[in-house]
């Protein structure tokens, strides 16, 4: 069965009609900023034909389907389908908080955790007579390993027991828990110093400050810590680094005012992509753009921020790795089982011999049916897609990937 023998369906596909039922504003701005030039010599990819085919076969609403692949060196539409409805974009939206955050703040940021201590030290029995004082810096990468070098930081210093309390003061996490109270405890068992008191918490608008210095942990750069967040989908410490250009409703604004996505077709309600959040697969693509663009003026490739399918760790470990597909393929995942009665996002840029780098979205939604299943239809329709585009084009291989792993902390001592 071919879309051919289907106008009136071929020529939705051409319109983009959604899932959310897309409005006559939605269809006026996909034609209206120069869209429809683009159009003008667009011939859908067999593979779309067989991917919509596909979905009707299983029961499914392509409606429910959205797709938008351009060529990154002429814009030129390679796929579409519901190109300018909205969709929930899942973890796909780390991708507007990294991006949001590097413009921020800069490639080499570094966040510090600092401790200090109110009190004197007993040389005699190593009790610290006061509290232990953590300011959090916002650390979204704070380990088990940076509490256990605090900790034998503080040893060295002669601190055995804290007979005070420890004050956490601000945003602080640790192992990649989002609540800041787990996180202290977390902090405390790990440091291994017998810590008397209760955790008092504190922000740092009624902090005075007080106490000596002992210790700072200064983070891994922000591009290690964003390319190990992207590869896992880490939703904490998205959370963390979203606080650092005002939250969901930053993300928002920097998608609106530095990427130009219309402020009527988004929404950003957690920085992680939690929950409900919206965007086309067409200003998916157009934040796709402009991250490589960001990227390529800082002398970075679209790896340093994102996982290459088939050899990175994380969730793309598993795709694109057979063949010569390894290293084409460089994407974030969006998964969400039960929000929007389910979720499989896949947004990024693949390399193929004739048509070169390709800009893509691809957001399926579940209708509350097997998600794992959908990731492997957009394998194979994008494996097509790059099939029918002269095959594969590794930019990247096994041997030659040096990605982030964990990020690694530093230790800044004192006292």
């Amino acid at each position: 069965m071919r879309l051919k023998q289907f106008a009136p369906l071929f020529l939705l596909l051409l319109a983009g009609c959604g899932p959310l039922p897309i409005d006559d504003a939605n269809m006026a701005r996909s034609f209206s900023d120069g869209f429809s030039a683009k159009l003008a010599s667009y011939r859908a990819p067999v593979a779309l034909d067989d991917y919509v085919n596909r979905l009707v076969a299983e029961g499914r609403d392509w409606r429910q389907h959205g797709i938008y692949i351009e060529s990154l060196e002429t814009e030129e539409p390679i796929a579409l389908l519901n190109e300018s409805a909205e969709f929930n974009p899942a973890s796909v939206t780390k991708l507007a908080t990294t991006l949001a955050a590097l413009d921020r703040l800069g490639r080499d940021h570094r966040f510090r955790t600092e401790l200090r201590g109110d009190g004197e030290i007993d040389p005699l029995t190593g009790d610290f007579n006061g509290d232990l004082i953590l300011l959090g810096g916002g650390d979204p990468s704070f380990s088990l390993a940076d509490a256990r070098k605090v900790g034998d930081s503080i040893r060295k210093m002669g601190i055995r027991r804290v007979r005070g309390s420890l004050i956490v003061v601000g945003d602080f996490i640790c192992n990649e828990n989002s609540d800041v109270r787990v996180s202290a405890q977390v902090f405390r068992r790990n440091t291994g110093i017998v810590m008397t008191n209760e955790t008092r918490f504190e922000s740092f608008a009624g902090y005075v400050p007080r106490g000596r210095y002992l210790v700072t942990v200064e983070s891994d750069s922000l591009l290690n810590i964003v390319q190990y967040l992207n590869a896992h989908s880490v939703n904490a410490m998205a959370e963390m680094l979203g606080t650092h250009v005002g939250g969901p409703l930053g993300v928002q604004r920097f998608l609106i005012d530095k990427v130009g996505v219309p402020a009527e077709s988004i929404h950003i309600s957690f920085a992680s992509g939690l929950e409900v959040n919206r965007i086309t697969p067409l200003d998916t693509v157009r934040m796709l753009r402009s991250m490589i663009q960001w990227l390529s003026a800082n002398n970075l490739n679209p790896g340093s921020v994102m996982a290459v399918a088939g050899i990175d760790a994380g969730t793309l470990r598993g795709r694109f790795g057979e063949g010569k597909f390894a290293g084409s393929v460089i994407a974030k995942t969006g998964t969400l089982f039960s929000t929007d009665a389910g979720v499989a996002a896949l947004a990024g840029i693949m390399y193929t011999r004739n048509r070169g780098p390709l800009l893509f979205a691809i957001y399926d939604m579940a209708e509350g049916r097997n998600v794992p299943h959908l990731r492997r239809i957009q394998d194979d329709f994008l494996k097509k897609v790059i099939k029918e585009c002269g095959g594969p084009a590794p930019i990247i291989s096994r041997a030659m990937r040096n990605a982030a792993g964990r990020p690694q902390s530093r230790l800044l001592a004192g006292f």
